[in-house]
């Protein structure tokens, strides 16, 4: 069978797996499958939808991870142990026929899982919430960038008008330039506003975060 990535060389691939696996050996749970385009891996996770390099992902164990598994249902109700700990219970109580209590140690069974590992799987997986921060961070850079370059054009416009008024033009021979920076400064306010709902959002996402439990190293 033909490898994945070269498989990618011909076309655009789309694996049916519920888990992405990175090169570095890390696993994040999506949603639906991947899709890999024009060097790009594209999924969801979470709700939310994510394109990271295709160099970072492993497609050969991604699509492994896709193929099902046989899963023994368990019956509900029953604890599980091992044969060995069965057969130890059972010499216990034939042992204790005399009214004794049962000592701690047959007792005892393995412990489940810690609330932090429990608060963990419910925050959905590291990786999904470093990727969700990550795309607020990249919202707020775009914003501030359109921000900052609106800024410095009329900043251009101001200075070049200002040369030509120096030199003896009149305002009617550079009528264009004109329009431009009120058209450029019209457009400032907006873009300033989109800085601010950027953050607004980051900021509510990192609030709904500690909310449910997630870790401050997963928002970064």
């Amino acid at each position: 069978m033909l490898g994945v990535a070269h498989f990618l060389l011909l076309t655009a691939l789309t694996i049916a797996t519920n888990t992405l696996v990175l090169r570095t050996g890390e696993r994040i749970g999506i949603d639906g499958p991947v899709k890999v385009e024009a060097g790009r891996v594209i999924f969801r996770s979470g709700g939310a939808l994510y394109s990271v390099a295709e160099s970072d992902v492993d497609l050969n164990a991604t699509d492994e991870a896709g193929v099902p598994v046989a899963i023994r249902e368990e019956k509900p109700g029953r604890l599980k142990v091992t044969a060995e700990e069965k057969a130890r219970l059972l010499r216990d109580l034939e042992n204790n026929h005399s009214g004794t209590a049962a000592s701690a140690e047959a007792l005892s069974f393995p412990a489940g899982p810690g609330p932090e590992q429990e608060m963990a799987a419910a925050s959905g997986g590291e990786w999904s919430w470093k990727y969700a921060a990550q795309a607020h961070e990249e919202a707020i850079r775009q914003a501030q960038e359109n921000l900052d370059l609106l800024r410095n054009k009329a900043d251009a416009l101001r200075s070049h008008i200002a040369g030509l008024l120096s030199l003896g033009y009149k305002p009617d021979q550079f009528s264009y330039d004109t329009t431009q920076l009120a058209h450029t400064e019209e457009q400032i306010p907006g873009a300033a506003l989109d800085v601010q709902r950027a953050q607004r959002a980051f900021d509510q996402f990192r609030d709904d975060a500690r909310r449910q439990g997630v870790l401050p190293g997963y928002l970064r």
